[in-house]
């Protein structure tokens, strides 16, 4: 499976390429006045419209913001936006500036910051990517089969600056070079933390016999329900053993006997846990090496045109890692402006990251692992994890009326196990509403409700298309 996946991305680089040798460099943006934003529903009625020539001038987009995922439930900030030309509008592509910052229900926080810049005539393309976020994320182990009964909750503080700079050496086309960090600290596994300390309460006595009777009667209903094989007797007697033992501590008890997949990764896939994992922390620091091809029309909002970035990041323990790795990314994106229906845009995104090596737990491919939680609507942040990733997303936009839009999208999603065999493929499907905030840079505010193939349903809130 590995070879075919390997196969499948030389074939889709090799018509990436070959559309960009082919195709025709998209123009940036062209101005049109009978577009709609925001602004324009507060006009006075009979108002002339004013167009603003000055292409050099700065677009900024600055309003409250809610953003609403089964992830994080409910958040609320402000959004802000900026758009400039650093050049002539011919020949330079539009520089953009977003950041949401966000607190949430859920006690999160979360600071984004995002830069993309063009120099004049594009000569130059720098990316930048620089996260503060204090977010705990669900986790359920690898594969894509990997069960819900295994969830966890990780907490962790993560700050994430990934920078890269492009040189073009074509229309539309640049290679380029960077460095990216993910630092992950205070890291605490909440099942981990619960299990221990129920574990210390039964040594001490704190549960009656009928509680812990009861509590084992649910634990073997429980494994009937669910077709899991219950522990062997062998297993039993060893875990009475070590809670008779004094010189075994609660935590080691629950290690060693009840692992959660956080745990279990570390103990099958390393022969000694790092001590950086030892002390609640996990970094990933990479050299980044770059290829992108890049002939949207827009990078908020295309209407047309193609996307295409390889990245891959090279992970030393002499540059700090936590271990040794390397990690690999494509993400295809393609956009069609249907010729029947003006307006009316056909999208198309496919992303897979594959891992070699040993990489750190938290840093693995997984759904809404993207640095602005983007991908897998209808699905939690996290759900979906393992060593290798095949994502595809398939989306329809249509304008409504006026500065009024609606969408419906299908998404498929692959995940592997410890072993890098992919698992069957999971579905989600949804539909949202957009409202135009900004006609020049073509901001826009985004409301989707999604579900998935296993029941589970959401409502995503955020600023501009996910993809």
């Amino acid at each position: 499976m590995k070879r075919l996946t390997f196969l499948l991305t030389i074939f889709l680089l090799s018509n990436v390429l070959l559309m960009a040798q082919t195709g025709e460099t998209e123009k940036p943006f062209n101005y049109n006045p009978d577009n709609y934003d925001l602004m324009t529903l507060f006009a006075k009625k009979g108002a002339t419209a004013v167009i603003d020539t000055n292409w050099s001038k700065t677009h900024w987009s600055i309003f409250p913001a809610i953003a609403v995922n089964p992830a994080i439930g409910t958040g609320y900030g402000f959004g802000i936006t900026a758009g400039k030309y650093l050049g002539n509008p011919e020949t330079t592509r539009l520089s953009a500036f977003s950041s949401t910052p966000i607190y949430t229900s859920k006690g999160q926080l979360f600071v984004p910051l995002r830069l993309t810049v063009y120099t004049k005539d594009e000569n130059y393309f720098l990316n930048g990517t620089y996260i503060w976020r204090h977010f705990p994320l669900g986790t359920y182990g690898l594969g894509t089969n990997a069960p819900e009964i295994n969830g966890d909750m990780l907490d962790s503080k993560t700050f994430t600056f990934w920078q890269t700079v492009n040189k073009k050496i074509g229309n539309g086309i640049f290679v380029g070079i960077g460095y990216a960090l993910d630092y992950y600290y205070d890291i605490h596994d909440t099942r981990a933390e619960i299990i221990t300390d129920y574990i210390g309460g039964v040594r001490n006595g704190d549960y009656s016999r009928e509680e812990l009777i009861d509590f084992l009667q649910k634990a073997s209903d429980f494994y009937k329900e669910n077709n899991i094989e219950p522990p062997s007797i062998k297993d039993k007697l060893a875990f009475a053993k070590d809670m008779k033992d004094p010189n075994m501590s609660n935590s080691d008890i629950q290690k060693k006997h009840l692992p959660t997949a956080y745990e279990t990764y570390y103990k099958e896939k390393f022969e000694e846990i790092p001590d950086d994992v030892k002390n609640g922390k996990e970094i990933a620091s990479s050299l980044m090496l770059n290829f992108i091809i890049d002939k949207r029309d827009n990078q908020l909002n295309p209407y047309k045109g193609i996307y295409f970035n390889a990245y891959s990041r090279l992970s030393y323990e002499w540059m700090g890692s936590t271990t040794n790795y390397q990690f690999i990314q494509y993400d295809y994106r393609q956009y069609w402006e249907m010729p029947w229906l003006k307006k009316n845009i056909l999208g198309v995104w496919a992303t897979g990251a594959f891992t070699f090596g040993d990489p750190v737990y938290t840093g693995l491919p997984a759904i809404a692992s993207d640095p602005f939680l983007r991908s897998g609507r209808g699905w939690t942040a996290g759900r979906l994890k393992g060593m290798d990733m095949m994502y595809t997303e398939i989306e329809y936009r249509i304008p409504v009326y006026n500065l009024l839009g609606m969408v419906g999208f299908v998404n498929g999603s692959q995940f592997s196990d410890m072993d890098h065999n992919f698992e069957k493929l999971k579905l989600g499907y949804g539909f949202g509403f957009r409202m135009k905030l900004n006609k020049e840079s073509r901001s826009n505010f985004a409301l989707d409700f999604g579900w998935n193939e296993d029941g589970y349903a959401g409502f995503y809130m955020q600023l501009n298309e996910t993809f």
